[in-house]
């Protein structure tokens, strides 16, 4: 399943180009792990579907062995500005690990990680 934050969509959706999809991919693997890439492109035959908060995630059927379990998030803060995408190997304890500490936006019922200490469930 891929879960997309309430802020990753809302960018998402001011990205779309007519005719264009969004895809996820798995762009390397080197010594700090996984690089996740999103980008517009074109559907391709065989594609998986994957839909959150009202987007589409478009992925080849190898890449979807790799990433069917991964968060998708948007920040904006004064560590930058960007897509974070997390996927089932990277370690997650807290809204505070998933660049949410202020507001998580995580679907509570289909996320993964513990909210008890946090103070957003």
């Amino acid at each position: 399943m891929i879960e997309i934050t309430e802020s990753a969509a809302n960018m998402i959706k001011r990205s779309l180009v007519e005719g264009k999809v969004i895809r996820m991919f798995l762009a390397a693997i080197d010594s700090t792990g996984a690089n996740y890439g999103l980008a517009l492109g074109d559907e391709e035959l065989g594609d998986e579907i994957f839909e959150s908060r009202g987007v589409k995630v478009y992925m080849s059927p190898k890449d979807t062995e790799l990433l069917s379990e991964t968060i998708i998030d948007y920040v904006d803060d004064d560590r930058g500005t960007g897509f974070i995408i997390r996927g089932p190997e990277d370690e997650i304890s807290s809204c505070g690990s998933c660049a949410n500490s202020d507001s998580c936006e995580h679907d509570h019922s289909s996320c993964d990680h513990d909210h008890s200490d946090c103070g957003c469930s």
